[in-house]
């Protein structure tokens, strides 16, 4: 694993660690956290803190110890977690996302000044107190860049500096200085890094800096591991160390330095004597004494010492024994994995549903003899298929997080409270989806509170609360995903909307429009009812990009409004943008698919289930509801395609926006999975198709955008009836 690789992995656990507090803050915010919320909070800013060390970002060191010693006050109770506090907590963890980004892209660090200064002042309990500077890390060789490992001059003179014997059975530690008179309640903690610790990005003198803040001092110096020079490895961590810690420190502080380093470390407290023995840290450590990630195991003792403390209070045992409690515990039930390595799952999964599908129909065409086997294959790719999108699925809750943020932003510049309610924030969908719904999402949002929300004084004259309500759901409807954005503002002011798509020679005067028309004229292109541009909208450019982004996932976007009680933007997303099930139906000389999603069932009609409407039109009285019958082989252009649904197949769909609808097709030649293949990458975006796929003939079908062609149909035949009916 290289450096960058490694730096990527702090970078993915910096993400996580800003989510879980950004959560843990909003608990406090709402009232509903406890010491565990708090805890939760400082481990996330302290596990960032350590990470930034190991890989020199200094800037982002400083700021994180400022940031994490109120919050070590406040676990402790020593600053009360008032509101305003609160507040500044999370200013603090907007400048935090600032400075991990700017590490991440090797920008400027944000100025972070003032902000530590409020810190340091709120910590004291008086905002006119004097701020001590902000503690920044000494630029020593191992810190002033990127981590490297430590050269043979380092390690010379290191050894020169403990003045010990040769290393040997005899000289196993070296005391570093007169030991002060101890504190009568102070303790010791033995620290030794396994074998391995230098190559991950490890960096032992962060630790033992971070051990003296604390107070404590180190006493001895174990080098029984350092081999001989022509032995020495320079990744390799060859030292431990004794630290005798005040008696007014928590153990707690003193594992949350090891955090970040994982299992990388054996720790041991309790008396002179307890340090991990040379054999023991060497074979056993990573799995069998207590770290940063395993702090259950008792620590062994050399049979000369006194008996250890059990680093977590358990009962002592024998190195056996804590090597076979090591060995059955519970294994770490996650694992990191590259994107592109899932992506290339994931399309190696599409190909063999291809390939399926292509040996399905040449078995079932020549030999119906393997139809049994051919069925178990159909069933194993289902099921693989199945387990890899699995993989590729998360929640809608890191989307939902980042909004919080947002709307404190926006509340800070529009003057305008907003409360956040969500809900569904645990539905899952494809990764791909999330990463590219964050920015539609944004602009929805921002449309939200500055168009939509009104002032407080505005909301007060209208019997409203001064604070505006947003809400967010997700839900999981006809095998999408359903993501609502409403706001309990003022609603859509269509005959204002109107009346600049006029002037703005979008709309012709005397065109008839109905409100669902006017309502989607917010997504032309330059449209803006701003009355003047600012910061946040204005310049007719958001709302567009909002609906290609949607469309480009093969999305659709809805509105309802309602004047004076607020808007609700629909979004009906896939729930994956990679293999789907479909019926393959024949229209003339094209075959096309449908997705199953939207398929209720199919039919031939009788003569006295269809009804006629206007000069063309035809509904089907399908058990006492009219649905209106859309012909796919008119609107597709294929060949010799029926026109007369008694003689061909209907296929009842539900769409998002248009309710229920009939396709009319020839005849339904198969039903599977297919693999979805966007038309954009390889010729361009067709508004009528959602992507295209290969049959098991080898032949390209193009995906019927089901939606669309609804709402197509039903603008098309300018029947009332027919629009009521859709």
């Amino acid at each position: 694993m290289t450096e960058d690789d490694i730096q990527q992995i702090f970078f993915v656990e910096c993400e996580e660690a800003l989510e879980a507090t950004e959560t843990g803050l909003a608990a406090c915010r709402e009232g509903t956290h406890d010491g565990e919320t708090i805890n939760a909070i400082f481990r996330g800013v302290h596990s960032i803190k350590g990470g930034a060390g190991a890989f020199g970002y200094l800037p982002l060191q400083a700021f994180t110890h400022g940031f994490e010693t109120l919050l070590a006050d406040v676990r402790e109770g020593k600053v009360p977690l008032e509101p305003g506090l609160v507040d500044l907590l999370l200013l603090a963890l907007d400048c935090l996302r600032d400075h991990v980004e700017a590490a991440r892209s090797g920008g400027t660090p944000p100025d972070d000044a003032d902000l530590l200064t409020k810190l340091e002042a709120a910590q004291a309990g008086s905002a006119g107190a004097a701020p001590a500077p902000a503690p920044t890390p000494a630029p020593t060789p191992a810190l002033a860049a990127a981590p490297q490992a430590p050269t043979f001059d380092d390690l010379d003179a290191l050894l020169d500096e403990l003045a010990a014997p040769a290393p040997g059975p005899a000289a196993t530690a070296a005391p570093l200085s007169e030991p002060a008179a101890a504190e009568p309640d102070s303790w010791l903690v033995h620290i030794r890094p396994h074998a391995g610790a230098m190559t991950k990005g490890s960096e032992p003198l962060l630790w033992l800096r971070e051990l003296t803040d604390l107070g404590g001092t180190c006493e001895a110096c174990d080098i029984a591991l350092v081999p001989t020079f022509e032995r020495l490895l320079v990744e390799q961590g060859y030292l431990g160390w004794t630290f005798r810690i005040p008696g007014h420190v928590a153990r707690e502080a003193v594992t949350d330095i090891f955090d970040f380093v994982g299992d990388e470390v054996a720790l041991a407290f309790g008396p002179e004597g307890t340090m991990p023995p040379p054999h023991i840290a060497a074979a056993v450590a990573p799995r069998g004494y207590a770290g940063a990630g395993a702090r259950t195991e008792p620590v062994p003792a050399p049979t000369s010492a006194p008996a250890p403390i059990a680093p977590s209070g358990g009962d002592n045992a024998s190195v056996p024994a804590a090597a076979g409690a090591a060995a059955h515990a519970p294994a770490n039930q996650s694992v990191r994995i590259d994107l592109r390595k899932l992506d290339m799952l994931i399309d190696g999964v599409g190909e063999l549903v291809i390939a399926q599908a292509m040996l399905a129909q040449r078995l079932t065409n020549e030999n119906l003899a393997h139809i049994e086997e051919l069925a178990l294959i159909e069933t194993l790719v289902r099921d693989i298929q199945e387990h890899a999108m699995a993989f590729r699925a998360q929640p809608i809750s890191s989307v939902f997080g980042r909004v919080p943020r947002l709307l404190r932003e926006l509340g800070s510049s529009t003057g305008k409270h907003v409360k956040l309610e969500v809900a569904g924030e645990t539905t899952e969908l494809d990764k791909t989806v999330i990463e590219r719904l964050s920015e539609p999402m944004t602009h929805l949002i921002r449309n939200a509170v500055d168009h939509g929300i009104e002032s407080p004084e505005e909301r007060r004259a209208a019997g409203k609360d001064p604070e505006g309500t947003l809400t967010l759901s997700a839900e999981q409807k006809a095998g999408r995903i359903i993501i609502r954005i409403a706001d309990d503002g003022r609603g859509i002011d269509r005959e204002r909307v109107l009346a600049k798509a006029i002037a703005g020679g979008l709309v012709a005067p005397e065109a008839q429009l109905t409100d669902d028309d006017i309502n989607q004229l917010i997504f032309a292109p330059g449209f803006s009812t701003a009355a003047q541009v600012s910061n946040i909208s204005g310049r007719g450019v958001g709302m567009d990009v909002v609906k290609q982004n949607v469309k480009e996932l093969g999305g659709r976007i809805t509105i309802e409004s309602t004047p004076g009680k607020g808007t609700t933007f629909s979004l009906a997303l896939p729930l994956t943008l990679a293999i789907s099930d479909g019926m393959i139906v024949q229209v003339g000389d094209q075959s096309l698919v449908i997705p199953l999603t939207h398929v209720i069932e199919s039919l031939r009609p009788t003569p006295s289930d269809i009804k006629g409407m206007g000069t063309s039109a035809q509904v089907l009285n399908a058990r006492g509801s009219f649905v209106p019958i859309i012909p796919l082989g008119l609107l597709t252009g294929a060949h010799e395609a029926t026109s007369n649904p008694c003689e061909g197949v209907l296929v009842l769909v539900e769409t998002e926006g248009h309710g229920r609808a009939a396709l009319l097709v020839d005849t339904i030649t198969d039903q599977r999975q297919f693999v979805i293949k966007a038309l954009d990458a390889h010729y361009r975006q067709i508004d009528s198709v959602a992507g295209a796929t290969i049959l098991g003939n080898g032949q390209v079908a193009l995906i019927v955008d089901v939606d669309f062609i609804a709402s197509t149909a039903a603008r098309s035949t300018g029947s009332p009836a027919l629009a009521a009916a859709a």
